[in-house]
């Protein structure tokens, strides 16, 4: 009988404990979170010329069922002056703190007549990675590459390396070597900078470029990581 009173007492004193545990895990917390949503309108990518005016196309925010647009917290670097690279953040939190974000990049670029073309090139055939140890190449060509000039003769390029881990590989825009460099006046290019965001790296070196005035071809051979060497060729 003693038995039987001491397993039930056990047993309430587990009860007690769970409830208290439920009591201080939930505390703080609504029954039902209703998460909100965000929707960024018009085009994630936009290009303007510098000294224009730049009129965001925003968004649309929900939280259950209700809109809470004018809730969502926006930040922009947007320097519609100086050529360059901006970007445009949202974010919309709920009472819990949950949240969710969206983002916008803005190209400002310089209008002034160039040999190069501000918009949207091409790889060409021709494109391609050399390892030095193996001596493998990887032949490759067709990869979107955005090149604008931000002021005269200074150019953004979203990947030096062609679109190769980017797109070819399919790693995604992070693994692109995006940069700036410079035209000279004897139609070379001399990079100013890069990054590959996903690695923090750079290039070793441009050692040998030219830009065709006529079509505005690019081509140059690139070092990389003291392992490959890559000649591209952008239309």
């Amino acid at each position: 009988m003693k038995n039987k009173i001491l397993y039930l007492m056990v047993f309430l004193l587990a009860i007690v404990g769970l409830s208290s545990c439920e009591d201080e895990t939930t505390e703080g917390f609504t029954d039902i979170t209703y998460y909100p949503t965000l929707e960024v309108l018009g085009e994630p990518e936009i290009m303007i010329t510098v000294g224009s005016t730049y009129e965001d196309a925003g968004v649309v925010a929900e939280l259950n069922g209700e809109d809470v647009t004018d809730q969502v917290e926006v930040t922009s670097n947007v320097d519609t002056s100086t050529g360059g690279v901006y970007s445009v953040n949202y974010k919309i939190e709920n009472e819990e703190g949950f949240f969710v974000t969206g983002s916008r990049t803005v190209y400002v670029a310089d209008p002034t007549p160039s040999i190069i073309s501000t918009g949207i090139h091409t790889t060409a055939e021709g494109t391609k990675r050399f390892w030095f140890s193996s001596e493998a190449v990887v032949n490759f060509s067709g990869y979107d590459i955005l090149i604008f000039q931000v002021e005269p003769d200074v150019f953004y390029i979203s990947d030096f390396m062609g679109g190769y881990y980017d797109q070819r590989v399919g790693y995604g825009p992070g693994y692109a070597m995006n940069g700036y460099f410079k035209l000279n006046d004897d139609n070379t290019i001399t990079p100013i900078s890069s990054i590959v965001p996903a690695w923090g790296d750079s290039m070793d070196a441009i050692t040998s470029s030219s830009v065709d005035p006529t079509t505005g071809q690019i081509t140059y051979v690139m070092e990389y990581a003291g392992l490959m060497e890559y000649t591209i060729i952008i239309n």
